[in-house]
């Protein structure tokens, strides 16, 4: 049967689209990879200098502060991709960083003058002493982080993903370095001022990015920042709200394992979190900021390309890279965590386990999460993370009131986030008329093909081989699964090249 010339073109330009989606994301994944991979790597070393409730500690830190930084930029930062103008972008831009710093002096104020009943509060919630030291930092923070925000969906959409890379590397890398300095000591301290001060770097990194476009800035009014401010009215309207449900619903752990256990079951907690989310992160984040930036072209008609074809290839990609780490984590999670973290957390590499089913599922949904914004879904993204806050709150208190066990919470909590991922990936999915029926069979395939090269691994564990004999065996199947995955998938298989190619370059 002869093929229609406009099936052919219409090849090529999908093509070229992944192309170029490609290009964007590898400047923001394998930017200075050397850098991020010493950044992951300081994490055990930064395990070895403080202790479980160090990191709880300041986990509660970084709970508290993710919170306010949600109110703190009113969630118009995610405006700024949207108008078609430069014009109404940089009033957007501005009206975001201004929100920013006006929130952030009021908590200023607010932790001067009300330090100790703000530790009360603290201290009576979360059964932690001495709270009122680390306070002053909570303003600064929020300062640093809702500005990386605001900068960072700029810099997006001026197609400056290489500033962005550097960013949050440098983010990453200087906080960790900053942590091991020896004049913090071992304290919750020396955390929470290596990642406050991690963030103030990578701002001052990406505003050599921003101060580029100052003649757009000169176009800049308060009449005109109140405009978009209505225009997009729908953002603090709702979006506020749902991104706050989602930043609270992850934290919900954090909040409730302090307050029914301890802060060392937080400190555990956290390290699992964090390892698994720190490279699954790096790599969703930056895809999502690409696809969120082609996507908005396609639909304002200033970019060709079928936004089907670009999320069908978005979803496949992102199960090819996450489901063969997830596995290995769900079989070897606590002898990993007590190699590499020290004796002191293999407790942490039990959680891993517990929550590996629910990360997997959340790592396919941040990139195309972005299309709740696109298509002005807010008030359906709102319910979803309005439902999904009160029934983890639920989980994890019925498990705190009844079962008096953290793993038993942990597991309530992670099956309901599994449950609400697949209806949320579904529902999105949908958005741009991908059957489910395909999205399942490609989930299906490379599960099972994760699985069945997993079987010496699984049968090493299981006759309680040595530990460096069953991690000699992973690093074997490794490669293994992804050159079946590159060979099964072109377009996959162009991506790892090109990957190869971009660090071979920069080192």
């Amino acid at each position: 049967m002869k093929k229609s010339p406009h099936a052919g073109v219409y090849v090529l330009k999908l093509e070229i689209i992944m192309s170029n989606f490609i290009g964007n994301v590898l400047k923001l994944v394998s930017g200075s990879v050397a850098a991020q991979i010493l950044g992951i790597l300081l994490v055990p070393i930064v395990t070895r200098i403080y202790s479980p409730d160090d990191m709880g500690v300041f986990q509660l830190f970084v709970a508290v502060s993710g919170i306010l930084v949600i109110f703190s930029t009113f969630s118009y930062q995610f405006a700024i991709m949207l108008p078609k103008s430069e014009e109404d972008s940089a009033n957007v831009f501005f009206l975001s960083s201004i929100l920013v710093t006006f929130i952030s002096i009021l908590i200023a104020v607010a932790v001067i003058i009300f330090p100790e009943d703000i530790e009360h509060i603290i201290e009576y919630i979360f059964h932690t002493k001495g709270s009122s030291k680390y306070l002053i930092y909570l303003p600064v923070i929020v300062f640093f982080n809702g500005l990386f925000f605001v900068q960072n969906y700029w810099l997006s959409r001026k197609l400056r993903f290489g500033v962005i890379a550097g960013s949050r590397v440098l983010n990453a890398l200087s906080a960790k370095l900053l942590q091991l300095i020896p004049f913090w000591t071992a304290s919750p301290l020396g955390l929470i001022v290596g990642y406050t001060l991690g963030y103030g770097l990578a701002d001052l990194s990406m505003l050599r990015g921003v101060r580029e476009d100052f003649k757009v800035f000169r176009k800049i009014s308060v009449k005109k920042m109140k405009e978009v401010a209505i225009e997009y009215k729908n953002f603090p309207l709702f979006s506020s709200w749902s991104t706050l449900a989602n930043t609270i619903s992850p934290q919900v752990p954090t909040f409730l394992l302090a307050y029914f256990y301890s802060t060392s079951v937080v400190g555990y907690f956290s390290l699992a979190n964090q390892v698994v989310n720190m490279p699954m992160g790096l790599v969703g984040t930056a895809i999502q900021q690409v696809f969120f930036q082609k996507i908005s072209e396609v639909k304002n008609g200033n970019s060709s390309g079928d936004m089907k074809a670009i999320v069908s290839e978005v979803y496949k990609k992102l199960i090819l890279i996450g489901i063969f780490p997830m596995i290995l984590l769900l079989i070897l999670g606590e002898e990993i965590f007590t190699f590499a973290f020290g004796k002191n957390w293999y407790v942490a590499g039990t959680y891993v386990k517990i929550l590996v089913p629910f990360i997997f599922l959340v790592f396919l949904a941040l990139p195309i999460s972005t299309l709740y914004s696109v298509f002005e879904k807010q008030k359906v993204w709102f319910t979803y993370s309005t439902a999904l806050l009160i029934s983890r709150f639920v989980a994890l208190a019925i498990g705190g009131i009844y079962a008096k066990s953290a793993e038993f919470s942990l597991c309530l909590f992670s099956f309901t986030g599994v449950i609400f991922a697949l209806w949320n990936n579904a529902y999105l999915l949908n958005l741009v008329g991908i059957s489910k029926r395909k999205s399942l069979e490609i989930l299906v395939k490379y599960t099972a093909i994760g699985a069945v090269i997993s079987i010496p691994v699984i049968l090493l564990e299981t006759l309680s081989a040595n530990f460096y004999i069953i991690m000699l065996a992973a690093i074997i199947i490794t490669p293994i699964y992804y050159g079946i995955a590159l060979r099964d998938d072109p377009t996959f298989k162009k991506i790892f090249s090109a990957f190869l190619v971009n660090i071979k370059n920069r080192t």
